[in-house]
């Protein structure tokens, strides 16, 4: 009788033991399903690369794109990354950059995740495409007249605001589908269709008002060097620049110098970002005969699908109306 009842309590461990393991196994295996197992994470480091990575995969199923630094009124160059944004990277496949030293956090996030598949556009495009790169004669004459400061934006010796060239930034979407195609070839032709697809409308929709005929050869100056990149897509010279954020501290040799050149070299246009330029731009418009048009970097905001062409063509309208 005892032998029986010890059987059936033996019997009965077994089967709750068995019943436990299914309902774990089954429920780790469910919990996994839900995460980036059964996915593909996209991390994009700002709006603009965000922009041409969304349009790059598309509809492509099971990959998601997600950005990193949220729309903020600071400098990308000294973006932080959050508690947040570290997470988001611990569960990311890949993370796509603008490159040329834009990001300053990105040796720190390889050093954190080493397996970690990093796409860098700026690297993908510096020798084919009309990047900037400012040699160290210029650098130091720039400095010395006052038209240029902010170093930590130059350690590269070039201009990383490469999204700002419609030319360029055709080339940054093509890196990011043959980045993502190395990485995910069972999508590959579909992330190239849809990089062809978005530059095709691109080239349709963007305008600049016929501003490269009105305006070609003709002096600019710039009160943040983003749009040196908008400069050069309009066949205009750019005589000076003063690169303004929140850390700038403008001295009155550098606003005479920016006021000098601006008046010596017949300026029209004077090309800015509202948030750091308005004051400069006040003074502009009190000293010269310039006209200040303040533009979007595509920083700010939050975009989604088209709107690299919307505000591009907003730019050019403004530039267009000042005139």
């Amino acid at each position: 009788m005892k032998k029986n009842k010890f059987l059936f309590v033996l019997c009965m461990l077994v089967s709750i033991s068995v019943v436990l393991l299914c309902s774990t196994f089954f429920y780790v295996k469910l919990n996994k399903k839900g995460t980036s197992d059964d996915g593909y994470l996209v991390m994009t480091s700002c709006n603009p690369v965000y922009l041409a990575t969304v349009n790059v995969v598309g509809q492509v199923e099971g990959v998601t794109v997600q950005n990193l630094s949220q729309p903020t009124t600071g400098c990308l160059h000294d973006y932080t990354l959050t508690t947040e944004d570290m997470k988001n990277l611990s569960s990311a496949d890949v993370l796509v950059v603008n490159g040329g030293g834009m990001e300053g956090y990105l040796e720190d996030v390889m050093e954190a995740y080493p397996n970690l598949a990093i796409i860098d556009t700026f690297e993908a495009v510096e020798h084919t495409y009309p990047v900037i790169i400012e040699d160290e004669e210029e650098e130091e004459e720039n400095h010395s007249h006052g038209v240029e400061s902010e170093e930590h934006h130059h350690d590269t010796g070039t201009n990383s605001h490469i999204w700002m060239s419609e030319e360029i930034y055709a080339g940054q979407v093509k890196a990011i589908a043959d980045g993502l195609g190395a990485l995910d070839s069972n999508n590959a032709a579909s992330f190239t269709a849809n990089a062809d697809a978005f530059i095709d409308v691109m080239d349709s929709q963007l305008d600049n008002q016929g501003l490269d005929e009105l305006l070609a050869g003709e002096n600019v100056a710039v009160l943040h060097e983003a749009f040196a990149y908008t400069a050069q897509s309009l066949g205009l010279d750019v005589v000076a620049t003063m690169d303004l954020d929140e850390e700038r501290q403008v001295s009155a040799g550098e606003v005479s110098e920016f006021i000098e050149s601006i008046n010596d070299n017949n300026v029209r246009i004077v090309l800015a970002e509202y948030d750091y330029g308005h004051a400069m731009g006040e003074l502009i418009t009190e000293q010269t005969d310039a006209k200040v048009v303040y533009l979007e970097t595509l920083v700010h905001g939050d975009y989604s699908g088209l709107d690299y062409i919307t505000v591009l063509n907003k730019n050019y309208a403004l530039i267009r109306s000042a005139l």
